[in-house]
């Protein structure tokens, strides 16, 4: 039983904007590195060591990639390392560069968080009505390359059954092009009947009435009281210079007085909540004997 999934889809999406809104403002690397682990953390509850593991694998190819070229073409910096290349390396560049792939591996995990949770049907939910063309598109949109992916997988299976991949160059090209052929029209094939039968469902019309489970109860205005007000606590920290750091020409100290590790007790806290509220959840199922 998953609690984060049950709550009103409202709920979910204001968490995330908040979360990755102060992941993308706070350009700093203790903010940063609390909102990597708890992106982390709370994929791990969401798709198991496994599942997590792989895309933990893809954020630190990523990360890798932007620590190690921004010194290599940023110069910037008053403290000299060495050359390289006979160009200088500078503390401040390696210390952006580390920044900076930090805010990306955190955003990818928490938009890795988001497509598991926020469905198709909570997005329409959201927007059908404000604006269904959009909303049908953009809901599309981000289930195309996982559901790529699986057709991808199938059409794979379903070709080494019938015609074995040849070894050689040529044999691995015609293969390919099968697929993509395949894999083309049969996207396309998908998206003439998807949108005929949102057609023929009235999708878009003012007058038609829809049917959902959604509900907001007391738990949801808990949760999302709970979540605006250490937002707001976060904005407010924010904006009086905390959660943020220079680099050029010198860098900044990391801790900023006792505010700045309010700050990022408070930000602690919000990064974290999803995995709390899974964990109690989860120990709650399990003491009532009712999963192993």
């Amino acid at each position: 039983m998953r609690y984060f999934e049950n709550l009103h889809p409202i709920c979910i999406l204001l968490y995330f904007v908040a979360v990755i809104g102060l992941t993308l403002a706070c350009f700093h690397p203790v903010m940063l590195v609390v909102s990597l682990a708890g992106a982390f953390s709370f994929l791990l509850r969401l798709k198991g060591g496994k599942g997590a593991g792989m895309q933990l694998r893809f954020v630190a190819s990523m990360f890798l990639l932007v620590a190690v070229a921004n010194p290599l073409i940023n110069h910037h910096g008053v403290t000299l390392l060495g050359m390289f290349l006979n160009q200088w390396i500078t503390l401040e560049a390696i210390a952006y560069g580390i920044t900076a792939g930090l805010s990306l591996a955190a955003l990818i995990l928490w938009f890795g968080c988001y497509s598991e949770v926020m469905t198709s049907e909570k997005f329409l939910y959201l927007f059908g009505k404000i604006a269904p063309a959009s909303a049908l598109l953009i809901s599309m949109a981000l289930q195309l390359v996982p559901k790529l992916n699986r057709q991808l997988t199938e059409i794979k299976e379903s070709q080494e059954m019938l015609r074995p991949t040849r070894r050689n160059l040529g044999g691995k090209l015609g293969t390919a092009l099968r697929h993509t052929s395949t894999l083309v029209g049969w996207s396309l094939e998908g998206a003439v009947e998807q949108a005929d039968s949102m057609k023929a469902r009235g999708y878009g019309l003012k007058r038609r009435t829809t049917f959902h489970l959604f509900h907001f109860d007391s738990r949801d205005f808990r949760f999302l009281c709970g979540v605006l007000m250490l937002f707001g606590a976060c904005v407010i920290a924010r904006a009086f210079g905390h959660g943020h750091m220079e680099f050029y020409p010198r860098m900044d100290a990391i801790i900023t007085g006792e505010s700045g590790l309010v700050l990022y007790i408070l930000f602690g806290v919000l990064a974290f909540l999803p995995a709390i509220l899974e964990g109690k959840e989860a120990f709650a199922w399990r003491s009532y004997g009712l999963i192993k």
